[in-house]
């Protein structure tokens, strides 16, 4: 059974190419993750500035919370409470997304560099062979 080199160097270069559309693909549902966090979390300091200035201008205002069909009263504090958990908690995810991005850039650069020099190695080889085979040609 022969083998042929420049096939097999070609596959490599096609399982390069595939993972790499895969860390694309993946870059992608995380930067759409990223999107979704940061307006989660803007909308979260918007809830919170909005009950500080409720705290300021009224210490008798009155917070209601949407617990399904029904609004609850609830109490200013715990309201601030629960919002700057829920910003602590966004921030976290926000900065794990992040990483698996860096992390997913890093790996994709790689890959990049990765096949660009099996390219350039395969083209080196057919211009050898095709020197080769003039000269064979020409002897």
């Amino acid at each position: 059974m022969t083998t042929n080199i420049g096939a097999q160097a070609a596959d490599a270069v096609n399982e390069k190419l595939v993972e790499r559309q895969k860390l694309e693909q993946e870059m992608l549902a995380h930067h759409q993750d990223l999107q979704t966090l940061i307006a989660q979390r803007n909308e979260n300091e918007m809830v919170k500035e909005e009950l500080e200035i409720c705290e300021k201008e009224s210490s008798d205002a009155t917070i209601y919370k949407q617990v399904g069909p029904v609004l609850l009263k609830n109490d200013i504090s715990d309201a601030t409470d629960t919002v700057e958990k829920r910003l602590e908690f966004i921030s976290g995810e926000i900065k794990k997304i992040e990483g698996l991005i860096s992390k997913k850039e890093g790996r994709y650069e790689e890959l990049g560099k990765a096949i660009q020099e099996m390219q350039n190695a395969m083209q080196k080889a057919a211009v050898e062979a095709a020197k080769a085979a003039a000269q064979q040609a020409a002897a």
